[in-house]
């Protein structure tokens, strides 16, 4: 049976709460979808046009996650208005393939739609849309599973490709056939989650020989707590196809006891020079790794390692 998106501002801003929905609805559109199709690098078990649309040039598709903010202004900060079809991806600003009253921005990674009397969480498409040999047009959830993999894969593809499947996706990567995917047309995509049971991953920017910016990417998963990390950290170099630690310039180091918030739903990030501790690295292959707590009440936390990877040249 067909949704029909009647979205009314006065029952938006009634809510009192919201509670997570299950990722597996994500788009929630109407459209053909397809189910438990076999390919050479996987098996395809759901695909279906998804929800999206693009401020400033950058595209947001709905995550399937509803907002757990109590209360809110009741101004929206811009306007949903479907200009393209249903499936196709917005390409300009102030474009969307759905109507809806409007948006709130929310954090640097997402805004939020309220959609059937539910603040629904949009997240921020990350990779380039256009790959410089002409425009994507139709935008999908595919979740699927590669041969030999651990756990599902769930995506947001972007395509010129109406056909295309969760294994041409993949074909490009995973293939020994030097021009793999060339018949699939134009298709760039992104996970939908980590695959972490925290929803998190590190990233490393601006990386010198000294430092670099380190940031935490938190969204979905199921912490049951609030995530933190403290001042300590680790460097280590790949010497023979080994992670050896690199070594230091003091013995002891007094770490500061302190702890930094990780935002949820968003991207934190905070400045490490390890000038100090060992001075400048040379050209290599590093990962510095972290501790991270999903921290409930005193004394009460989980703890796990994290890795950011980066590059010295």
């Amino acid at each position: 049976m067909k949704k029909v998106f009647i979205l009314t501002i006065l029952s938006c801003l009634l809510l009192s709460s919201c509670t997570d929905s299950d990722i597996g609805i994500i788009g929630g559109a109407d459209g053909p979808t397809s189910i438990y199709v076999k390919g050479q690098f996987g098996e395809q078990y759901e695909k279906k046009p998804v929800r999206m649309f693009n401020i400033d040039g950058e595209l947001y598709y709905d995550s399937g996650l509803v907002s757990e903010t109590d209360t809110r202004c009741g101004v929206m900060d811009g306007s949903v208005k479907k200009t393209v079809a249903e499936g196709e991806v917005p390409l300009k600003s102030g474009e969307a393939n759905f109507d809806a009253d409007g948006y709130q921005h929310a954090t640097n990674i997402t805004k939020e739609v309220c959609i059937d009397g539910e603040w629904v969480i949009f997240k921020k498409f990350k990779s380039e849309i256009s790959n410089g040999n002409g425009e994507v047009k139709y935008g999908f959830y595919i979740k699927g599973h590669l041969n030999n993999a651990a756990i599902d894969s769930e995506l947001i593809v972007l395509t010129d490709n109406k056909d295309i499947t969760f294994s041409q996706v993949y074909e490009p990567m995973l293939s020994s056939q030097f021009d793999a995917g060339k018949d699939n047309g134009i298709v760039v995509f992104d996970h939908v989650t980590s695959g972490d049971k925290w929803g998190l991953t590190l990233y490393a920017e601006d990386v010198t020989n000294k430092g670099m910016t380190i940031k935490y990417e938190q969204f979905g998963g199921n912490p049951t707590g609030e995530l933190e990390t403290g001042a300590w950290y680790k460097i280590e170099k790949i010497v023979d196809e080994n992670w050896q630690d690199v070594e230091t310039k003091v013995d002891d180091v007094a770490w500061n006891m302190i702890a930094y918030m990780i935002k949820k739903n968003d991207i934190t990030e905070y400045e490490i020079n390890w000038e100090f501790l060992y001075g400048e690295l040379p050209a290599g292959e590093y990962r510095l790794s972290k501790k991270i707590a999903d921290f409930r009440v005193a004394e009460s936390y989980d703890e796990e390692i994290y890795y950011a990877y980066f590059t010295i040249k």
